[in-house]
């Protein structure tokens, strides 16, 4: 959402949280990545590792998109009933 919009203050209204929350969500991903991953700026950028980890973000959206049309549709044969 940063690398779309740019900053950390964008990102924040979009997602209807304080910029606060958006920065600690940030820190958390970087630290656990072990690495910066938005240069901050006036706008934010991906760091090279940034770029990667947007990037696969977006193909899990696609994936789960896919996912979830392909079992709305009917297209696996209907419902599975679960023990």
């Amino acid at each position: 959402m940063i690398a779309d919009l740019g900053s950390f203050e964008a990102a924040a209204r979009q997602l209807h949280v304080t910029t606060s929350a958006v920065s600690q969500r940030v820190k958390a991903l970087e630290s656990a990545a072990g690495q910066v991953l938005l240069r901050r700026g006036t706008p934010c950028v991906p760091t090279e590792a940034g770029r990667v980890l947007v990037r696969l973000a977006r193909e899990v959206v696609l994936l789960h998109d896919e996912a979830e049309a392909l079992l709305s549709s009917g297209a696996t044969g209907g419902p599975v009933e679960l023990p």
